[in-house]
């Protein structure tokens, strides 16, 4: 087996280095960051009603339970102050990043399920949070993906922080 060693005596070399070492060793930036796009990914798909397909309509009581309110036409899932995208709150620190959903109602929009007494309502998944289940487990959207990959890049080129 061959080896092949490379050595490089350059400053500007050895400077931009410890500058990328610099900033690897502080992620925090990063995490900021990728919670903070999580969180626009989410806006964007309560905003769109979906993010990619387009959520299942709602059930015609449901539409005319809303129109005796005067809440329809409106958005599918509540977008007011109390409501469920105003819920949805980034966190980051040095190790970790994502976002945290506060309302008790918000897993059976993101994945669907039974609800209601006796768990007779069937509610179709409206995903607004920017992962998706893959088997048993959750995996980010191919666009949330992107978005992460390009503020790693970019914080090793300096333009992130």
């Amino acid at each position: 087996m061959s080896e092949l060693r490379l050595e490089v005596n350059s400053s500007a070399v050895s400077a931009e280095l410890a500058s990328i070492q610099r900033r690897l060793m502080n992620p925090q930036v990063l995490m900021r960051g990728i919670s903070v796009e999580l969180l626009s990914l989410t806006e964007a798909a309560f905003a769109k009603e979906g993010d990619g397909e387009k959520w299942p309509k709602l059930a015609l009581s449901t539409i005319r339970r809303r129109e005796k309110k005067g809440q329809w036409p409106g958005k599918m899932l509540q977008v007011s102050a109390g409501g469920l995208a105003a819920s949805v709150q980034p966190f980051s620190n040095s190790k970790e990043a994502g976002l945290s959903v506060s309302k008790p109602y918000a897993a059976i929009h993101q994945f669907g399920g039974q609800a209601g007494r006796g768990r007779k309502v069937t509610i179709p998944a409206r995903p607004y949070l920017p992962m998706r289940m893959k088997g048993t487990d959750l995996e980010l959207t191919p666009k949330a993906s992107e978005s992460i990959l390009g503020l790693m890049r970019d914080l090793v080129d300096g333009k992130l922080g």
